[in-house]
């Protein structure tokens, strides 16, 4: 009998068995930056970039929606069973620390920062499925928003999962991870209970004497009555804005007027939108040239017109 080659047999047997074991227990999430986190570890945290796409909804306005960014699943789905829930220590952080509002996991709601676990949801299945989790702000205000910078870490959640067999319920073990949030992109996350379509809105004027919409917009969480004035540098009346183009090039005897239903509209004059829902209501707003004083001569024409927007 070959003694080695019984020993190395039994040796590499040993080996194949111990991996089957190992891999039976884990619990298992990735996220869209390539970070994979399992059970295994039992404590891990990732840093995760996510693109944010915040909106005004009714009562609450939505920061993230996690299950476009994370995603998990249970390893052994036919022996095993994965009870996954959220833990406190999940907050808001960075800009957004001193704010509250609400974590929806899996259709329930709870309040955010969490200051108890929420409840514990079963994942069943063996393919990766999206972690349904989003978090909300509540508004403190009709109106406003805070940058939220690319980079920038804006919260922390703690995810906390409990493995067991499916027959008994045994062979226990558990595991945490902490999921860092930090955007992907530079954003304005609404902290009032309406939105527009854009904070910066560039209007580029054709030629003289030519005229272009400007795309602004505005919608509510809930129904409101909304108007609007206008703000900026004038030139020699209230309703035509100054040139403020600097330089040689700079165009003389014009500015620029906003128009709406032919009519331009001037500083500090309120006009009225109405009532404004969760449908996008435009401003009506177009952009022209308008004569100020002297001979126009050719040449470069800048305006920076603000909007205020009021509520009743």
């Amino acid at each position: 009998m070959n003694v080695k080659k019984m020993i190395k047999l039994f040796f590499a047997n040993l080996i194949i068995y111990l991996a089957s074991i190992s891999s039976v227990y884990a619990f298992t999430c990735y996220d869209s930056t390539g970070n994979v986190l399992d059970s295994l570890s039992g404590t891990a945290t990732a840093n995760v970039y996510v693109n944010l796409q915040p909106s005004v909804q009714a009562g609450q306005n939505l920061v993230v929606d996690l299950s476009r960014s994370i995603f998990c699943r249970n390893d052994s789905p036919l022996t095993r069973r994965d009870l996954v829930s959220m833990r406190r220590g999940s907050a808001y952080g960075g800009v957004l620390s001193n704010f509250n509002g609400s974590l929806r996991y899996y259709t329930s709601s709870y309040p955010f920062p969490l200051v108890s676990p929420t409840h514990q949801q079963n994942f069943p299945s063996g393919n990766y499925t999206p972690w349904n989790t989003q978090l909300y702000l509540t508004p403190i205000s009709a109106a406003g928003g805070v940058v939220i910078n690319k980079g920038t870490r804006f919260a922390t959640l703690v995810m906390y999962q409990v493995g067991s067999a499916l027959v008994g319920g045994g062979n226990v073990e558990t595991a945490t991870f902490t999921w860092n949030l930090y955007a992907n992109n530079n954003v304005v996350v609404p902290i009032g209970g309406y939105d527009v379509s854009s904070r910066n809105v560039i209007v580029n004027l054709p030629e003289y004497p030519a005229t272009a919409p400007v795309p602004l917009s505005i919608y509510c969480a809930r129904n409101q009555n909304i108007s609007y004035y206008l703000t900026g540098s004038t030139d020699t009346s209230s309703s035509i804005f100054a040139n403020t183009f600097s330089g040689t090039n700079a165009a003389k005897g014009v500015g620029i007027q906003l128009v709406r239903n032919g009519n331009a509209i001037p500083t500090n004059q309120n006009v009225q939108l109405g009532a404004v829902g969760t449908s996008a209501v435009s401003l009506g707003l177009s952009a022209r040239y308008a004569r100020t004083t002297g001979q126009v001569t050719a040449g470069k024409v800048q305006s920076v017109i603000g909007v205020t927007f009021i509520y009743d």
